[in-house]
C-alpha cells in the first residue's frame, strides 16, 4: 500500500491514473474472463492502486465525518442479533469483529454502517454525507463500489473469508484503526 506513501502526485497525475483504471479495467476483466485469469486477483490490484492514490494525499478528516462501510457477512451466521438493519442490535459477546469495530467507532467518534449491498451502500453514503470512506467487502464488491463513488476518498480493505465467501468474515481492525487515523491526520499507513 505504500508506493506513492513518499511521492507526491499531482492532481492531473492522479487524474491520469484514475482515467486510465477507467478504461483498461473494465478490458483486462474481459480478457480474464475469457482466458481464465481469476477476476479477484485483477479487482484485488485495482483497489490497491486506488488505495495508493488515496495514500499518495495528505488528510485532515473530522472524525464523524469518515464513513466505515461493512458487510454483514462479519456477523456471525448463527447470531439471532441480526446487525443489517441496526447495528447496535449487536449484543458484543466477541465472537465476530463487529463488536471490536463498534469499540473503534465509539473511540474515534466515526460512523458506522451495514451495507447488504451496493444500493443500501449508495443510500448510506448520500444519507451520510462523508468526507471519506472507509470500504470493507470482497474485491468485487470493493471495485464496484470505488468506481461509483465520485470526489470522497475511498479506502478498500479486503475481508478475509477463512469459511468461503459470505459467511464468517474477518477484517483486520487494525488495519481499519489505521486508516482512520490517518484519514484523521494523526498517523502513516
Amino acid at each position: 500500500m505504500r508506493t506513492f506513501k513518499h511521492e507526491k502526485i499531482s492532481a492531473f497525475q492522479s487524474w491520469m491514473i484514475k482515467l486510465s483504471m477507467a478504461v483498461i479495467y473494465p478490458n483486462i476483466l474481459s480478457i480474464c474472463g475469457i482466458i481464465g485469469i481469476d477476476k479477484d486477483r485483477v479487482r484485488k490490484v485495482f483497489s490497491d492502486i486506488n488505495n495508493q492514490l488515496i495514500l499518495s494525499k495528505t488528510y485532515h478528516i473530522a472524525p464523524e465525518q469518515i464513513l466505515i462501510l461493512i458487510p454483514h457477512c462479519l456477523q456471525k451466521k448463527e447470531c439471532p442479533h441480526k446487525i443489517t438493519s441496526e447495528i447496535e442490535n449487536c449484543k458484543r459477546c466477541g465472537l465476530c469483529d463487529v463488536d471490536r469495530l463498534i469499540m473503534l467507532k465509539e473511540k474515534h467518534s466515526v460512523q458506522l454502517f451495514v451495507a447488504t449491498g451496493g444500493t443500501i451502500a449508495r443510500k448510506i453514503v448520500q444519507e451520510t454525507q462523508p468526507k471519506a470512506i472507509i470500504a470493507v467487502a470482497c474485491e468485487r464488491d470493493l471495485s464496484s463500489g470505488i468506481q461509483e463513488v465520485r470526489g470522497i476518498p475511498v479506502i478498500g480493505i479486503v475481508n478475509e473469508r477463512p469459511e468461503g465467501p459470505c459467511v464468517n468474515t474477518r477484517v483486520s481492525i487494525k488495519k481499519i484503526e489505521d486508516c482512520i487515523k490517518y484519514l484523521k491526520g494523526e498517523g502513516e499507513l
